[in-house]
């Protein structure tokens, strides 16, 4: 879970280093920060549309595990299900 933090938190520290980067040194420092947060805001938002997709997905297969039936599917099945959405052990 560690990792998964800090990828998101570099992907939010990339996003406002571009902007630092390439933001014109002829903008006044208001525009200058202004640029900075809106950089922060698309990098949260991103990061939260990939949450979402992936808690969508996640709720998909509970669903599909949740209507499995007891002596007529295989739990395997459902180990199957889970693993697919499940991330990758590192």
């Amino acid at each position: 879970m560690k990792k998964q933090l800090d990828e998101r938190y570099m992907q939010v520290a990339r996003a406002c280093l571009n902007v630092l980067n390439n933001v014109s040194p002829a903008a006044d420092r208001q525009q200058q920060i202004k640029e900075v947060y809106e950089a922060i805001d698309v990098a949260i938002a991103d990061l939260y549309k990939k949450q979402e997709q992936d808690l969508s997905t996640a709720y998909a297969v509970l669903r599909e595990i949740s209507q499995l039936q007891p002596g007529k599917d295989d739990v395997n099945r459902a180990i199957t299900l889970a693993n697919a959405v499940l991330p990758a052990k590192r």
